[in-house]
């Protein structure tokens, strides 16, 4: 319909009113476009969006018939009135202009960003099959049945597709208008026309746009003048003109055609700010190949390339581009902003292009000298564009970005007063307040802001105070208040039976400035206590010239703490770490098999602080099997070797083991060389991405072939592989864009809000930091796992976890695979059923597999007790199969049943909070019971270690709670 239009009534303009006057009525244009796009900017507020779409139509519709009818009239009367064709002209460009609009806002506004660019190939691809056939109408049908046939065409067509578009809107529109809330209609439908304008000038991203908007027609129009006059004087008849004209339009959506093909899939790629670059370099081009061509007889052909290529770019893939712009805002006031900034560019692209074309038909300007100018207008369109982008990125940032307002920290501004006036007074007295928790607060307030005035009442206030009250009073004292204190007050303090009292006081004096012979007799004093953090802080507390002085006390000290073993070995890696004591490497080494964590822990910290490259590689051998409070303890480590962990991180990024490449991309991350993260570590997370395909691939034909009792495994392993690789590479981005974005992108992507989530995959589009790892995370985030994979090549991972729960499930052959990994094969059949147990179903495949690890299979014959009431070393019992009752006896021998547990349920939850005897009994029922049984002291360590199974245990304590309470109510 627009085709049909288009060329019949330029047809009729250019042969029978003349394109002398294009010029002129091109100034007309653009006086008249700020008021129309006034009027419409005022419609769309004072009616409802799918009204006014309709109407809009319907108003086309109107035009276009209206046009008809008079074309026809006059050629029914023989009459040719001259003073029709400039409201023809001015009209019908008006119901092309505002078409397109339409068309492609209503295509954007009923679909999701990301589907619009996904469809976007389709609109283009019909749009050109409509193109071809209006060219082919115009070509046969024009000498045939005349121009004005032509034109009456493009309202039958508007007609036919009315209904469909009513449709559409009612199917589609209409639904994401009812999500808006009552106040913002009311705000929406408010007049703000000059609202529009003033936020449109105070934008920069806003103007740049209609910056763009205006320049791109106004090269256009530049074009199209060049092409109009070109043709005119090769053809002087109308008809042929209008033959000429219908089949430049067949040839011009027949290389359309031609270019879809290729660029089918550009604007899903690069998103709209890039496809605006795209544009400009072309139109550039476009004008370089008219201004080489337009003196010599190739002139016409290289014009009519030239438009062919300003023509579909602008219509077909600018116009959506400036869709996506306007996505950002709200719906109901997207129209106000596209008629505003949309006005204000048509009516200054068309002054622009119709002033430049006036210097050909008015000022005698060469065709060439215009093309020429062009070329100019082009590379500055080009800059524009690339302006743009940057702009686009940060508003589609802006649009993800949300949070509540900061405050100020009211407490700081409380403490700030501590110094003087009133409220440091009364604090003080509220020292020798009677409540101690009003003591203890005290305390808290006055360690933010030491003041020397304040020692007497502080060490009065330890003197009848509980260890955690005298603790903290102690630490509150100013470091210049111990050297007010008598030596007999010193050596009280120190006498005190609480170890870390007495580690406050000698804190305290090793960091006063006192006397050397003085402050050698507290380190004296100190070395001889019998705890050994405080024997250790006196060798942190010497100089370089005592230790050097003290070098085999030192060293007998150091090695006495580490065969002591537990708190004193952490005590010694403290000490190892601080001074940097080489020597004792192999020492702190020897402590990674210490089956304690917190000394795991210390061996770690001080490790990491000795540095050295032998340091990293036995750091990320370690992680291997690490538990997770291990593993964070040694990317700290890692990080602390600064640039001598880098060639180790660089060898690990290879490694199949996920947790050891999550923590060499986290730390090279953070600590590396930007040469280093683009060379090594976004190549890595770009195959680790692709990898994480497959890995769904994997898992979906574990879920196809394998067992249903696998699934839930092979889920779980899934999405903790996909954590890992999206944790590593988000925090990578950060490296590359601004790191307080980077995580509301990750959340709009992932959320579920879909508008939304569209615009962080458009942000992704853009190329957000490094393009390389956008385009790679863009490829995960649109992969379908929902799709099964037809191929029958299975998918290649290289998890160890994920193979083995393949083969046991029977999804895929590798027997002798198991067997080499033996401890896959002891734990898998546990693993299966723990994870179904409520108690374990939150934690990791690598999690579950240390409990499976430590949980004792134990087989009751029917009437077996499990656990007798009174007994003690009670353990935590999970049902494999059968039924176990549970009972008790109350103090008078009556025996009563408290329930029955069966598969996948479990009891002795209260082994973890204390050893005293069970009170309860229970026994199998009826059949033969399989079990696992984790004792008490496992089961302490275990919730240490993964919290979310202590919040089980509360659960399932909290569920026995409600029986009994039930079982109270029945014997009530």
């Amino acid at each position: 319909a627009e085709l049909l239009n288009y060329t019949s009534f330029m047809a009729l303009f250019s042969s029978r009113y003349g394109t002398q006057y294009l010029p002129f009525m091109y100034l007309l244009e653009a006086f008249l476009l700020p008021f129309e796009g006034w009027l419409l900017s005022w419609a769309s507020e004072r009616m409802s969006k799918p009204r006014f779409m309709s109407l809009m139509y319907l108003l086309f519709l109107a035009i276009c018939l209206v046009n008809g009818f008079i074309l026809f009239g006059m050629k029914l009367a023989g009459a040719n009135w001259m003073i029709f064709y400039p409201i023809l002209f001015i009209s019908s460009n008006f119901v092309v202009r505002q078409q397109t609009l339409l068309m492609w806002s209503t295509a954007f506004d009923l679909c999701p960003t990301q589907q619009a660019k996904r469809v976007m190939p389709v609109f283009v691809s019909m749009a050109i099959v409509g193109g071809i056939a209006a060219g082919v109408l115009t070509k046969f049908l024009a000498p045939v049945w005349g121009t004005e046939a032509i034109y009456c065409l493009g309202p039958l067509m508007l007609a036919v597709g009315f209904p469909n578009f009513r449709k559409s809107l009612r199917r589609y529109l209409l639904p994401l208008t009812m999500k808006e809330t009552p106040q913002a209609k009311s705000e929406a439908q408010a007049p703000s026309t000059f609202r529009y304008i003033k936020e449109t000038f105070r934008s920069p991203f806003l103007l740049i746009a209609t910056g763009i908007m205006t320049l791109m027609p106004a090269l256009y129009f530049i074009m199209e003048y060049q092409y109009f006059t070109t043709a005119r004087t090769v053809f002087e008849n109308e008809d042929s003109l209008t033959s000429f004209y219908g089949l430049m339009v067949i040839l011009l959506f027949v290389g359309a055609f031609l270019l879809q093909l290729v660029s089918s899939k550009l604007m899903n790629k690069l998103g709209a700010s890039n496809m605006l670059i795209a544009i400009s370099v072309v139109f550039a081009l476009s004008f370089v190949l008219v201004t080489m061509f337009i003196r010599s007889p190739l002139a016409l052909a290289a014009v009519a390339i030239g438009y062919s290529f300003t023509y579909l770019l602008l219509y077909y893939f600018a116009e959506p581009s400036y869709q996506l712009f306007f996505k950002m805002l709200p719906l109901q006031k997207r129209d106000g902003f596209r008629f505003t900034a949309q006005s204000i560019a048509a009516s200054t692209g068309i002054l622009l292009g119709s002033g430049l074309s006036m210097l050909h038909s008015n000022a005698g300007v060469s065709l060439f000298v215009q093309a020429f100018i062009g070329v100019v207008l082009a590379v500055v369109l080009t800059s524009m564009a690339w302006g743009a982008r940057t702009l686009y990125v940060k508003m589609l940032i802006g649009s993800l970005e949300s949070g509540a307002a900061h405050v100020k920290d009211a407490l700081q501004e409380l403490l700030g007063t501590l110094t003087s006036g009133r409220l440091g007074k009364a604090l003080t007295e509220q020292l020798r307040h009677p409540d101690e928790s009003v003591r203890e607060i005290a305390i808290e307030l006055l360690q933010k802001s030491p003041d020397l005035a304040r020692t007497e009442e502080l060490l009065r206030c330890c003197e009848d105070s509980s260890p955690r009250i005298r603790v903290a009073a102690l630490q509150a004292i100013h470091p210049a208040g111990w050297l007010s204190l008598a030596e007999e007050r010193r050596r009280q303090l120190l006498a005190d039976p609480d170890a870390n009292a007495r580690a406050v006081v000698y804190r305290g004096l090793f960091m006063a400035d006192t006397p050397i012979d003085e402050r050698q007799r507290w380190i004296d004093m100190a070395c001889s206590d019998e705890n050994p953090e405080i024997r250790a802080m006196a060798l942190m507390a010497m100089s370089e010239a005592e230790t050097a002085a003290g070098a085999e006390r030192m060293d007998a000290d150091v090695r006495r703490l580490l065969e002591e073993g537990g708190e004193s070995a952490v005590a010694a890696c403290g000490v190892i770490g601080d001074k940097k004591l080489n020597a004792y490497f192999i020492n702190v080494l020897m402590l990674f098999g210490d089956p304690r964590p917190y000394v795991k822990f210390a061996a770690v910290r001080a490790i990491g602080k000795l540095g050295g490259e032998e340091t990293a590689k036995e750091l990320l051998e370690l992680m291997v099997g690490a538990e997770t409070e291990l593993r964070s303890a040694i990317r700290d480590a890692l990080t602390e070797l600064g640039a001598a962990a880098i060639p180790a991180l660089h060898r690990a990024l290879p490694t199949p083991n996920w947790s050891v490449w999550e923590t060499a991309a986290l730390v090279l991350g953070a600590i590396g060389s930007d040469s280093d993260i683009r060379h090594q570590l976004v190549p890595s997370c770009v195959e680790r991405l692709a990898e994480l395909q497959e890995v769904h691939r994997y898992s979906a034909l574990i879920e196809e072939r394998g067992g249903e009792e696998w699934l839930a495994l092979a889920a779980g392993r899934t999405n903790e592989i996909r954590q890992v690789v999206l944790d590593a590479v988000w925090k990578v981005m950060v490296r590359f864009s601004d790191e307080r974005a980077v995580p509301h992108i990750r959340l709009a992507i992932e959320g579920e809000e879909e508008e939304v989530r569209d615009n962080g995959m458009e942000v992704l589009s853009e190329g957000l930091g490094d393009a390389r790892l956008s385009a790679a995370l863009l490829a995960y985030y649109r992969y379908d796992r929902s799709v099964r994979q037809d191929s029958a090549e299975t998918p290649k991972v290289t998890d160890g976890w994920l193979q083995a729960i393949a083969i046991k499930s029977g999804a895929v052959e590798g027997d002798e695979f198991l067997m080499s990994r033996w401890e896959y094969l002891s734990a898998l059949d546990k693993m299966v059923f723990l994870k179904q147990v409520p108690l374990f179903e939150r934690i990791s495949v690598e999690e579950l597999s240390r409990v499976a690890t430590i949980a004792q299979e134990k087989i009751y014959e029917d009437g077996d007790y499990l656990v007798k009431q009174g007994e003690t070393g009670i353990a935590l019992v999970a049902i494999v199969e059968g039924h176990v009752e549970l009972s008790g006896q109350d103090s008078l021998g009556n025996v009563g049943t408290i329930g029955v547990l069966g598969p996948k349920q479990s009891f002795g939850e209260s082994a973890l909070f204390d050893d005293r005897p069970s009170l309860i009994s229970a026994q199998a029922l009826f059949d033969q019971v399989r079990t696992l049984r984790i004792e008490s002291g496992e089961l302490s360590h275990l919730v240490r270690l993964y919290p979310d199974i202590g919040v089980g245990l509360l659960r399932a304590s909290g569920d026995r709670i409600r029986t009994l309470e039930q079982l109270i109510l029945k014997l009530g």
